[in-house]
């Protein structure tokens, strides 16, 4: 299985085993969210070890490993098949959850009105 993140100014990419991937990965996010205490702080502490250490595979596999946990658990289920992280297009929904709130209101035509 090939595991992909596009950080946007970064592409890097792992091959890897499918079984015990996901608990493995799961694990590993779960220990850096421990530490980091929130998701946000966990994704960046994973991209600062990516944009780090990138000549380190082993701190490389580790951040990879543990953005997939992330995924796994909060966007959708891994499966067995290659994936791409698409960090710039995954980012904002985790930092904006509930999307533009203007986006079904009355009042949106003078939001942004100065």
């Amino acid at each position: 299985m090939r595991i992909s993140v596009d950080g946007g100014s970064f592409k890097i990419a792992i091959e890897t085993e499918f079984e015990g991937l996901v608990a493995e990965a799961t694990e590993i996010f779960h220990e850096t969210l421990k530490q980091a205490e929130t998701n946000e702080k966990a994704i960046l502490r994973f991209l600062q070890i990516i944009l780090e250490h990138r000549d380190n595979d082993e701190a490389v596999g580790y951040s990879v490993m543990g953005l997939l946990g992330w995924y796994n658990e909060i966007i959708d289920p891994v499966e067995n098949k290659d994936i791409e992280l698409n960090l710039p297009k995954i980012l904002p929904h985790v930092i904006n959850p509930a999307g533009d709130l203007t986006a079904n209101s009355e009042t949106e035509q003078n939001t942004y009105k100065h």
